[in-house]
């Protein structure tokens, strides 16, 4: 049964990949700040599957490294309540726990996710999480997502400056109104990206080795 379920989930996860990687069917729906925001409908969730990117002045290393300070995540990624690393495996692979603060009267979400730094090419990483919902118990008042998807994407194109890709497709889980569904579409990927382009030039940052 184990065996079966690691494989549906690799399967799936492959498939989602393959479909959020490809360049066809993206509709951009917000510019602004150098920041471009695109929308993709795929088969796994009625939520469309989101892409935000931007050029950032900042090496590939400081990226990297702003994406590895759990602790601070809470401070700059939209609307993160918590964040955690729950079990690290070794220094490319580690789960990870999340909530997410959400407007009243929607109950809060969370999120469980095995996580993957992984060296595209010499000058490009990706951080890669696949959410596993049931790997802790659910938390009260909480909705945990029954499917997420998340990349982070840098590609170096001068010695500090890199162009940065966040992908992100999920399930929100219960019922959640069209105009919080909208705001995860447009504004949540906006002002993450936002925020980390101004975050990795914190001096903590600047002399990062990767």
């Amino acid at each position: 049964m184990r065996a079966s379920f690691l494989f549906l989930f690799i399967f799936s996860s492959l498939s989602l990949f393959s479909q959020i990687d490809n360049d066809d069917g993206w509709k951009l729906v917000k510019q602004q700040k150098g920041i471009n925001v695109y929308v993709k409908p795929i088969p796994q969730t009625p939520v469309n599957a989101i892409k935000a990117t931007k050029i950032v002045n900042c090496s590939l290393a400081s990226a990297v490294a702003l994406l590895l300070d759990v602790d601070c995540h809470t401070e700059w990624m939209y609307q993160c309540k918590k964040a955690k690393v729950v079990k690290k495996v070794n220094d490319s692979t580690w789960y990870y726990y999340a909530q997410s603060d959400t407007p009243w009267p929607v109950l809060d979400r969370d999120y469980v996710s095995k996580i993957e730094l992984k060296r595209n090419s010499k000058n490009s990483v990706s951080i890669v999480g696949h959410g596993i919902p049931d790997y802790l118990p659910e938390v009260k008042d909480v909705v945990r997502l029954p499917y997420s998807f998340s990349e982070w994407r840098f590609t170096s194109l001068e010695p500090n400056k890199i162009y940065a890709e966040l992908f992100l497709s999920v399930d929100v889980g219960g019922s959640v109104p069209p105009w919080l569904l909208n705001l995860f579409a447009t504004r949540g990927p906006y002002q993450t990206m936002l925020n980390f382009s101004i975050r990795v030039h914190d001096k903590k940052y600047k002399n990062a080795a990767f």
